[in-house]
This record gives C-alpha cells, sequence and structure tokens, in this order.
C-alpha cells in the first residue's frame, strides 16, 4: 500500500466558503479533492490530508487571534 500525503492551504483542507457560520466548515470527505483522488486510485493508496485553513495569506485569522 502506498501513501500520498496532501500538504496545502484551505483547498487541501476541504473549507466550504458559502458557510455564514464563525467555525469554518468543510465538504465532506467524498466532496473534497483528497477524497475524490482516493477514490479514484483505489485501495491500494492511502491518502493523508494535510490542509490548513489561511496557511499561505499574510493576513491574520481573526479565529485564530481570537480564540487565544
Amino acid at each position: 500500500m502506498k501513501t500520498i500525503l496532501c500538504y496545502g492551504d484551505s483547498n487541501t483542507w476541504g473549507y466550504k466558503p458559502d458557510s455564514n457560520v464563525l467555525i469554518p466548515v468543510r465538504y465532506l470527505y467524498e466532496i473534497r479533492w483528497t477524497g475524490v483522488l482516493r477514490s479514484t486510485l483505489g485501495d491500494k493508496y492511502v491518502v493523508v490530508e494535510e490542509g490548513l485553513n489561511s496557511r499561505t495569506t499574510v493576513i491574520n485569522d481573526p479565529l485564530t487571534y481570537s480564540l487565544a
């Protein structure tokens, strides 16, 4: 079995932009591109998601700082 690491920003995390809540909402695993990749490759692969919202932005994330 092979493992694929998907490292990225909110696209990898699966951020759902149309949600109007303070806590970020994710798309279901089957809809996220990493989930589509996993089902396309089949059972011989494991796909690990390591996505983080705001990873590539230069602005402060208000959720990160409001929880401190």
